[in-house]
């Protein structure tokens, strides 16, 4: 099988009616294996030179402990072939045409080696793949397990959610994982992706409610799906359980509490990082100056910037906007001209605020460093342009 996508989803239907119930180490211990005429004892079938696998960092290298284990005798051992297969999808330089190589060389792989192959399609975003996989395994008789439809489902884009996202759930059913949280927070997921926030709420309402992760996927997925009151009410619910949120979840609900200006919320929210209960990082941080400045709150919102022991792009441009939204553009274009880089949200947010305030000419002179800076503007910095452009008869 090849690494080109498939042109549709694989039929998975008639499934569902089976009745199934180099480093310098590594170069002394290639040195080592080819100088030997003889495998040692220590090298067999029954002991491969796994150690070997710790030490690879490319696939030149990978290949030449691959032909080294052929010459060995080691070409059909299962776990020679199962580490290859795993380096090849799990790491960032592993070539999944490989492994597919490997792979088919196997007799009868077993369920772990289909859940690595799976999960290394995802891995390259190729979604489609992982679902004629999955569909190959069905036909090889090999039965799904509690890993295989996380990693199925965790790759799926919206297209291929909706086209086959509920034929996917009937399998979960049929093989009785729907109960498994991986599964169950899988396929809230799977949902949200798609827009079918309804169906992701009902396998949320069926679920045990007792890991904060599934509240998380849910409430990510109602801030997907621009839902912010639904986010805010879930995570009222969460805390009525006595369940303790995560950096995640705070990110999420401060996000919602941005977009409703919900400060009271937000600050709820807030004081979790302040009690010491959720350790704060950079994603964190950044989450709150969003939250406060979105609230109109930017002496907090600032107060909080000032004190980060590190700060990036999206830090600055959250007070740059805050500052900007507020209409006070002075300070946002302060603290816009001392980044120490700037991307096209960071210009856009400093020509808005020229906007809001009509100041059109400095919006077309913004415009011009933006352009000598030789950043490319979207279509919201476009928009604001024009705008500008119309109230200055630039026709």
């Amino acid at each position: 099988m090849s690494l080109s996508t498939p042109s549709k989803i694989p039929n998975l239907y008639s499934f569902l009616i089976f009745p199934w119930i180099p480093t310098s180490t590594l170069k002394k211990k290639m040195a080592t294996l080819m100088v030997a005429s003889i495998s040692p004892p220590h090298i067999s079938p029954l002991n491969p030179p796994l150690s070997l696998f710790e030490n690879c960092q490319s696939m030149d290298h990978l290949k030449q402990i691959h032909s080294q284990s052929i010459r060995r005798g080691l070409a059909s051992n299962p776990i020679v072939n199962s580490k290859i297969i795993a380096f090849c999808c799990a790491r960032e330089w592993g070539c999944l045409s490989y492994a597919r190589h490997v792979f088919d060389k196997i007799p009868e792989p077993n369920v772990f080696i289909w859940n690595t192959m799976i999960k290394g399609y995802n891995r390259i975003n190729c979604p489609k793949n992982a679902v004629s996989v999955y569909k190959e395994m069905l036909e090889k008789n090999v039965r799904p397990d509690h890993y295989t439809f996380p990693f199925l489902l965790k790759g799926f884009t919206g297209d291929v959610a909706l086209q086959c996202g509920k034929l996917i759930h009937a399998h979960v059913c049929k093989f009785e994982f729907d109960s498994n949280l991986f599964v169950q927070n899988a396929l809230i997921c799977m949902y949200s992706l798609c827009g079918q926030i309804d169906i992701a709420r009902g396998v949320f309402d069926m679920s045990s409610k007792n890991d904060v992760v599934t509240w998380n996927v849910m409430i990510s997925g109602y801030n997907r799906s621009k839902l912010f009151d639904e986010s805010v009410k879930l995570f009222n619910a969460m805390e009525k359980k006595g369940l303790l949120p995560t950096s995640v979840t705070l990110v999420s609900v401060l996000s919602a509490c941005s977009k409703l200006k919900d400060l009271d919320t937000g600050r709820r929210a807030h004081h979790y990082v302040i009690s010491g209960m959720v350790e704060a990082n950079l994603i964190l941080e950044n989450a709150l100056i969003d939250m406060y400045a979105g609230c109109g709150a930017m002496e907090v919102a600032l107060g909080i910037f000032q004190s980060m022991k590190k700060r990036d792009i999206i830090s600055w441009t959250a007070i740059v906007r805050g500052f900007a939204n507020a209409g006070q553009v002075d300070l946002a274009r302060k603290y816009f001209d001392q980044m120490p880089e700037r991307d096209f949200v960071s210009w856009t947010a400093m020509i808005d605020g020229y906007l809001c305030l009509n100041q059109f000419k400095e919006v077309l002179i913004l415009f011009r460093e933006m352009q000598a800076a030789k950043i490319k503007p979207d279509e919201f910095t476009m928009v604001s342009i024009l705008t500008a452009c119309a109230h200055l008869d630039y026709w």
